[in-house]
């Protein structure tokens, strides 16, 4: 399981434990079960920040927020040092249909599981560096303990280099998806002999915000609801958009290629024509270009492989859990086989 996933589970056990606390506490004690809920509550919205808002992520807090709400009484009587003498019937019908949720939910946590990132990993190197800057002053490495970083890049590269110089790959995800849902995906891009970069921003102009504030835990959210309930705005927005753009400059930037190197541009749905401008204007040749939203059999265009890496959005978007990959491994075989014929052909 993921690390999102062990603490969604923890949050929800917390939340079955305080609210079916009545079943099985003493009368006659202090109500220190009554703290679960809030405890619970706690651990969900840290999760929202350190893993992003998602739909899951949103549904597990949600049911935190109501167990609380209901369990505030309840909290003040335990620190008032009020011996519990008997459960109000409300709180008991109330904790009884929370609890229901919780373990409803457990189970369904369970089920809609990504797939394990670790399990099948192919033997290729992998590191991600944090960057603080902003594109028009440029990046420099982050260095400095307790600052807030602009930009992550992830970096996927062969065990073996080789000598005729490296095929470069710089994808540059849309605002509905982040690196981390490809990395299977650049796991196979990397296996096969490509040097994969990818970025994602944490402060810069978006869908979710007109500022240049920190709303990575948000901005993929906000954009994921305007892209399902009103697409035709959200095409809009991304066409006027710079977001694939700069994502673009700044890979070329930290990629460091060289003379022998072949870089091309990879992003999943293009909706601006960021890689025929940048492929224009770049004074790095960029040898070619793809977007994933042109694989026939890709159902979730746009929002990356959901259905290995977050299931619960893939089956809002009506795909099956897929905890095998294939679907992350379809992409990069269907890539690799694209850019050795663009290759062979000399393009």
């Amino acid at each position: 399981m993921t690390n999102q996933t062990l603490a969604d589970l923890l949050v929800l056990a917390l939340l079955f434990i305080g609210n079916a606390r009545f079943v099985f506490v003493n009368h006659s004690k202090k109500d220190s079960l009554s703290i679960a809920p809030f405890a619970g509550l706690f651990i969900a919205i840290v999760n929202i920040f350190v893993f992003t808002l998602s739909v899951e992520n949103f549904l597990v807090f949600a049911l935190a927020f109501l167990s609380a709400v209901w369990n505030f009484r309840s909290v003040l009587r335990m620190f008032s040092d009020v011996i519990l003498d008997q459960y109000e019937l409300k709180l008991i019908l109330i904790c009884s249909l929370n609890a229901l949720f919780a373990a409803l939910m457990i189970f369904a946590v369970i089920y809609f599981r990504p797939m394990n990132p670790k399990k099948n990993r192919l033997p290729v190197k992998q590191k991600t560096v944090l960057y603080s800057g902003n594109f028009q002053e440029g990046f420099s490495e982050l260095k400095k303990p307790f600052t807030i970083p602009s930009a992550k890049l992830y970096n996927f590269e062969p065990e073996t280099e080789s000598p005729a110089g490296r095929k470069i790959v710089l994808f540059a995800p849309p605002e509905t998806a982040n690196s981390e849902i490809y990395t299977s995906f650049f796991y196979k891009l990397a296996y096969n002999g490509f040097s994969v970069y990818s970025l994602d921003f944490y402060n810069e102009i978006n869908l979710a915000s007109k500022k240049g504030t920190d709303l990575k835990w948000i901005k993929r959210f906000l954009a994921i609801k305007k892209k399902i309930f009103n697409p035709d705005k959200y095409e809009q927005t991304q066409k006027n958009s710079d977001f694939i753009n700069e994502k673009f400059w700044i890979l070329l930037s930290l990629c460091k290629p060289t003379e022998k190197d072949t870089i091309f541009l990879v992003t999943d749905e293009d909706l601006s024509g960021s890689m025929q401008y940048v492929s224009q204007k770049s004074l790095v040749k960029i040898f070619g270009s793809f977007d994933l939203a042109y694989i026939d059999d890709y159902t979730t265009k746009g929002f990356g492989p959901v259905e290995n890496t977050e299931p619960v959005l893939g089956a809002v978007l009506g795909v099956q859990p897929d905890r095998s990959g294939y679907l992350s491994n379809h992409l990069g075989t269907v890539l690799t086989d694209f850019i050795n014929t663009q290759m062979i052909s000399g393009y």
